[in-house]
């Protein structure tokens, strides 16, 4: 019995080793079937390579993605910094010491209201 499965195994290595050769060799090209199909052939490796492309596609555009978050993160730090600081320099004690540099000092009395009867005529005197 063991001569038997022996036997069996031996034809399937041969078929196998047969088949390799014929890969490695390129003499499987020219059978018929894939003469016949060589259109479909050209069609699967079209594909193939334009799979792989977008592949390629897709993971530029997820690090350009990544990177354009970041810089995102970034301008929104640098807009809240900024917004702190236009804060800051709006505080009525900040106004106050700046305008002293400048000779200007700020005033104790309050505004005056000026009100205008709109009834009243006024007439400007005439440029002679």
């Amino acid at each position: 019995m063991p001569r038997n499965k022996a036997r069996k195994e031996t034809p399937k290595r041969k078929g196998f080793a047969r088949n390799i050769n014929a890969v490695l060799s390129g003499k499987f090209l020219t059978r018929e079937y894939v003469l016949s199909n060589l259109g479909f052939i050209f069609f699967c490796v079209f594909i193939m390579v334009c799979y792989i492309g977008y592949g390629y596609f897709a993971e530029k555009n997820l690090k350009e993605l990544a990177q354009s978050e970041s810089d995102l993160q970034e301008l929104k730090a640098r807009n809240l910094s900024t917004h702190a600081r236009l804060e800051q320099l709006k505080q009525q004690s900040h106004v106050a010491q700046s305008i002293k540099q400048l000779g200007l000092f700020e005033s104790t009395k309050p505004p005056v209201i000026l009100r205008i009867d709109p009834e009243v005529e006024i007439n400007e005197p005439a440029d002679e």
